[in-house]
């Protein structure tokens, strides 16, 4: 369970910590800032999953490299959902973004799980 509480904290910094608020707004609408954002996102994750999730290198990066891409796919839908309730309905607005959130860290937990039962189990 450790290693999923370390995912959720890599996730918020990758998510949120290295990304400014222009990017932020701007990957709904232009795409260049979707790939830079996926791409810093990915980075950070091949940096650092095989030191704090105890990965190889070969199996972060492959790790790393397909959740970036999941982070694409749920970034590209979720950001147009997001801005369509932005300034408009609050609650959906909010609604929007635990969404994203819960794909976001349902992804990441699911793949650490089915790539490395092993090293989920010894987690306890």
């Amino acid at each position: 369970m450790f290693r999923i509480i370390i995912l959720i904290f890599m996730h918020a910094a990758a998510d949120f910590i290295l990304q400014g608020s222009g990017t932020s707004r701007m990957k709904a609408s232009k795409i260049a800032y979707l790939f830079a954002h996926v791409g810093i996102y990915t980075s950070f994750f091949i940096a650092l999953s095989p030191v704090l999730l105890g990965l190889t290198i070969r199996q972060g990066i492959v790790f790393s490299l397909i959740n970036g891409g999941a982070h694409f796919i749920i970034d590209f839908v979720t950001s147009k959902v997001k801005v369509i309730f932005w300034n408009k309905n609050e609650v959906k607005y909010f609604a929007a973004i635990s969404f994203d959130q819960a794909l976001h860290i349902a992804i990441l937990a699911g793949t650490y799980i089915v790539m490395f039962p092993q090293a989920f189990r010894t987690m306890f």
